[in-house]
């Protein structure tokens, strides 16, 4: 999958669990601790997402307010809803956006996950091993998907017309099509192949259509 071109809903785990800014925070820790997961989504009542609730905003709950030094601090640990005590406004990502985007998105902010949005609302959250799990498809997989999905179903390109070979995520094409327009193409769509980290295009032609 490159993540240049493959879209965040592609790698996302969509439903992500929400929740109201009226919803009682001892409600929400024991959402986090059933669900198995780290935060929820905090949505108005037209369905945007407007914060998270972690379980970093949730730990002050259990500290007295006079060990927090800062003000802001204390009143955020004795909030009763999510609303007391989200962060907000929220770092996201768009469901359409690459996955490039998210995983640089990461980076910059150090945050382990990010909601996922479509028109504002939340419709999936992305993790950080789902970004990286787009470098872990094993290639006979890669293959299997290029060769059957790709050029047999797709372009209609069989082993007498075009080859392959995978070798860690890279996906060399050798062979030959009809004419020039048919190569970039397949470059484009073995791209949107799961686990492709780079394409090498050695296909040749007999017509040249593009000059």
């Amino acid at each position: 999958m490159n993540t240049s071109t493959t879209p965040v809903s592609a790698v996302m785990t969509a439903s992500p669990v929400c929740v109201r800014p009226e919803t009682p925070v001892k409600d929400i820790a024991q959402v986090l601790t059933s669900e198995g997961i780290s935060a929820v989504a905090v949505v108005g009542h037209d369905g945007l997402l407007i914060g998270v609730v972690s379980e970093m905003d949730l730990l002050p709950l259990l500290s007295e307010p006079a060990r927090w030094p800062h003000r802001k601090a204390a009143r955020k640990a004795s909030g009763r809803t999510a609303r007391d005590v989200m962060t907000s406004p929220v770092v996201t990502v768009g469901a359409g956006e690459p996955v490039s985007a998210a995983a640089a998105r990461m980076e910059k902010t150090r945050l382990r996950r990010l909601f996922v949005v479509d028109g504002g609302r939340p419709v999936g959250v992305v993790a950080r091993r789902d970004v990286l799990g787009v470098l872990t498809r094993p290639d006979p997989e890669i293959e299997q998907d290029v060769v059957t999905g790709v050029l047999l179903e797709t372009l209609q390109l069989g082993p007498d017309r075009a080859r392959v070979a995978v070798h860690a995520g890279v996906v060399t094409v050798a062979g030959r099509v009809e004419r020039r327009s048919e190569i970039g193409p397949v470059t484009r769509l073995i791209e949107e192949v799961p686990g492709v980290v780079a394409v090498c295009n050695g296909l040749d032609y007999v017509w040249d259509d593009v000059a």
